[in-house]
């Protein structure tokens, strides 16, 4: 179902983070990270996180990480990032 969806979506040019909740993720440079349309933080620590969203999970690995914004559907990370993993 998920396939079909994902066609459709591209067939008709709609934007993926609205249709499919996707992950919207916009870095400043290794030390500021905003991540939108997430659903929650499954694992917190200084140096990792890990963030579901609506079609994976986001794996950010660094040092002295810390969430310095959370909201429902936005949150902000801030610190030295190293490494952004899809699962």
């Amino acid at each position: 179902m998920k396939k079909r969806l994902d066609s459709l979506v591209q067939a008709l040019e709609l934007p993926r983070d609205v249709c499919l909740g996707a992950a919207v993720i916009t870095a400043v440079g290794c030390m500021e990270m905003t991540v939108e349309n997430h659903r929650g933080i499954l694992e917190y620590t200084p140096e990792c996180i890990r963030i579901l969203s609506g079609m994976c999970r986001i794996h950010i690995i660094g040092e002295h990480m810390v969430i310095s914004y959370f909201g429902r559907d936005a949150m902000k990370v801030r610190g030295r990032i190293r490494e952004i993993i899809y699962e």
